[in-house]
């Protein structure tokens, strides 16, 4: 009995490691609270409305590192704009700015990190318990694409490098590390990281084609203009980082289709060794072809669900020309490029694997 539940006990062992460094990881990587920056809980709340506001008079306790935790009391003018709007409620903690040069206290966002890394920790958990040791494998994977992207990825369009080649580089380390985690050293992880690979590549081309005839900015997001606006000495190709972010948001779906292909060809093979390359590919290509519809809407599903207020702005207009505005050409292009190499992926896996498992000197090759 021990033997057969000791991958999961050792699984289990390891999660505890796994969330510490995810804690590290995003702790020391997204930069650590600022020195005038706590976090504070709401005690009590009373409000008044003044000068157009909602005036809140808010009592706080102030979480302190070494002394004592201190109460204070602050104005907190909360506006009619939902977008701006930080509204005060009692038990809710949230993160308070000490303004030193005007002597000013006030709450400047929600503090929402704990509520983050608990779902990361129910995440791990659940992955565990339905995936035993290759949930852990799973994870310890995730963890590695995660620091790349973080350590490598990252810095090197800070240098300056091109976006779309690290991006590629980055998916084969991603897909590789997974494939072997996952499959071990074998044809069948070798014939899903070359699928992959080489759809990801197709997609990064078709990209960058795309994004110089429409043309594409990559300015269309209000997350680039901040980052625009505050890079500064730093050379940033916004086109190359579109290219890279379509690339890696379709990385995960081209995965899950070619170690599929790939699992599928290597069990149809072993169940009948004298059939033929171009049996084993037409069989592939049935097993792609099933698996084709779901992935592609899960790829499209997935950039429909993060742009829903987009779509939503979308259909109150009518006629070809909302094409034309950049932000809703740059997701409907970035979902059909993403889909594109996904598809791609298909018959590279579907070859690679049929020539892995039937190579030239093989018996009874066609």
């Amino acid at each position: 009995m021990f033997h057969k539940s000791r991958p999961f006990v050792l699984a289990l062992s390891f999660l505890g490691i796994f969330i510490l460094i995810s804690l590290f990881a995003t702790t020391h990587v997204f930069a650590s609270e600022p020195k005038d920056q706590k976090i504070a809980k709401v005690i009590s709340v009373s409000e008044s409305k003044q000068n157009g506001f909602n005036e809140q008079m808010v009592e706080m306790q102030i979480y302190n590192d070494q002394a004592d935790d201190e109460t204070i009391f602050i104005v907190n003018n909360v506006p009619d704009n939902q977008a701006y709007a930080i509204t005060a409620k009692p038990g809710r903690e949230y993160l308070v700015n000490f303004d030193e040069s005007v002597g000013q206290i006030y709450i400047s966002d929600y503090y929402r990190e704990k509520t983050v890394l608990g779902l990361l920790s129910l995440f791990c958990i659940l992955v565990i318990i339905f995936g035993a040791f290759r949930g852990f494998k799973a994870l310890i994977s995730l963890l590695l694409t995660g620091l790349a992207i973080v350590y490598i990825f990252l810095p090197g369009i800070q240098a300056g490098y091109n976006p779309v080649l690290l991006a590629i580089l980055i998916s084969s380390f991603a897909t590789a590390s997974t494939m072997i985690l996952i499959a071990g050293f074998t044809k069948k992880s070798l014939a899903a990281t070359l699928g992959t690979t080489g759809g990801v590549t197709a997609a990064g081309i078709l990209a960058f084609f795309v994004i110089e005839m429409a043309p594409l900015s990559g300015l269309a997001s209000t997350e680039s203009h901040i980052l625009l606006a505050n890079s500064e000495g730093l050379n940033l190709n916004f086109q190359g980082m579109l290219a890279a972010g379509i690339l890696i948001s379709s990385l995960g779906a081209s995965m899950d289709v070619s170690i599929s292909i790939a699992s599928s060809t290597q069990e149809i093979f072993e169940a009948n060794l004298k059939q033929s390359r171009k049996e084993l590919f037409a069989h592939a290509m049935n097993v792609g072809r099933d698996i084709m519809g779901t992935m592609t809407n899960t790829l499209i599903l997935a950039y429909t669900g993060a742009s829903i207020p987009l779509f939503m702005l979308l259909s109150q207009d009518s006629g070809i020309s909302v094409l034309n505005i950049e932000i809703i050409a740059t997701q409907v292009s970035s979902a059909l490029i993403g889909s594109i190499g996904l598809l791609l992926a298909i018959p590279i896996t579907a070859i690679v694997s049929v020539f892995l498992l039937k190579p030239y000197n093989s018996q009874g090759c066609d």
